[in-house]
């Protein structure tokens, strides 16, 4: 009974984010994030539609009157390209931290490549909430 009702609720989100509820009431560059101020709800929508796309940045830009869906934004970037971040290794309670180089944008537990400021090595990692990247 639980697992039917955690699918009807996630089809009610997906319908209700594919119906493009949300249109541009402005341009959007692409990596802009979707706000009250910059996006409009068509007909018939509640405020809550604002709630779903709440830290999401579109991918390309948008033009005014198209519409806001969730194939056409993403997850806020918390590092872009060049920016100089925090590494991390934890393993129980060991900690080693240092500092390296994005190769790429992500966001919140995307992976992304860094380069080890100290040992100029390439590595893999997931991206924390306060921006730092994890590496195992």
């Amino acid at each position: 009974m639980m697992i039917a009702l955690v699918a009807l609720g996630l089809g009610a989100v997906a319908v209700l984010a594919d119906a493009s509820s949300l249109v541009a009431a402005e341009v959007i560059p692409a990596g802009d994030g979707v706000t009250v101020a910059n996006a409009e709800l068509r007909d018939g929508d509640g405020p809550e539609v604002y709630d779903l796309y709440a830290g999401r940045e579109v991918r390309r830009t948008v033009y005014a009157g198209q519409p806001i869906t969730f194939e056409n934004t993403r997850s806020a970037r918390l590092v872009t390209r060049n920016q100089v971040v925090t590494i991390k290794f934890i393993s129980g309670p060991l900690e080693i931290s240092t500092s390296g180089r994005a190769m790429g944008d992500a966001a919140l537990n995307e992976t992304v490549s860094v380069l080890n400021l100290q040992s100029r090595q390439m590595v893999q990692g997931v991206v924390k909430a306060d921006g730092w990247v994890l590496v195992q």
